[in-house]
């Protein structure tokens, strides 16, 4: 199990929502943050080489932290139209799950929906950092 503090915990949530991938030492709890490839394919990866360089001359001494997968996000985004979310933005957010990309229109629902959007960046935070700290766990 590794260590951390709430505080390393939520930085890590929040790295991980602006798409960097995050790696913690086993021994020193030190994050080291870098964009995740996948999302940045164009972005110039020479400002971020030491951190790359150093997660992989050392692969063993570092623990790469899970991300949610797209099922998992799903999932927390209909626990939150289902217990968390007022109407009317409840009964949308239902109806756009149901429907074709449904994490693009969810979006485009919740910055529309005034005080909600804040609600739902409160929700999606607690359960992210649950959620993690529920990861590092299961971690070696």
């Amino acid at each position: 199990m590794i260590q951390m503090d709430d505080s390393q915990v939520k930085e890590i949530v929040e790295q991980q929502q602006i798409g960097m991938l995050c790696y913690v030492h086993r021994q020193t709890g030190q994050l080291i943050t870098f964009p995740n490839p996948e999302q940045f394919s164009d972005l110039e990866s020479e400002e971020w080489q030491d951190q790359i360089d150093q997660v992989q001359s050392f692969p063993d001494h570092y623990w790469k932290v899970a991300i949610m997968t797209s099922r998992e996000e799903f999932a927390l985004m209909e626990q939150f139209a289902r217990y968390e979310a007022a109407e009317p933005l409840q009964s949308r957010l239902l109806t756009i799950l149901g429907q074709s990309k449904p994490f693009r229109h969810f979006k485009e629902a919740v910055d529309r929906s005034g005080s909600q959007r804040l609600v739902w960046f409160s929700f999606r935070d607690k359960q992210k950092i649950s959620w993690l700290k529920q990861q590092l766990t299961l971690a070696d």
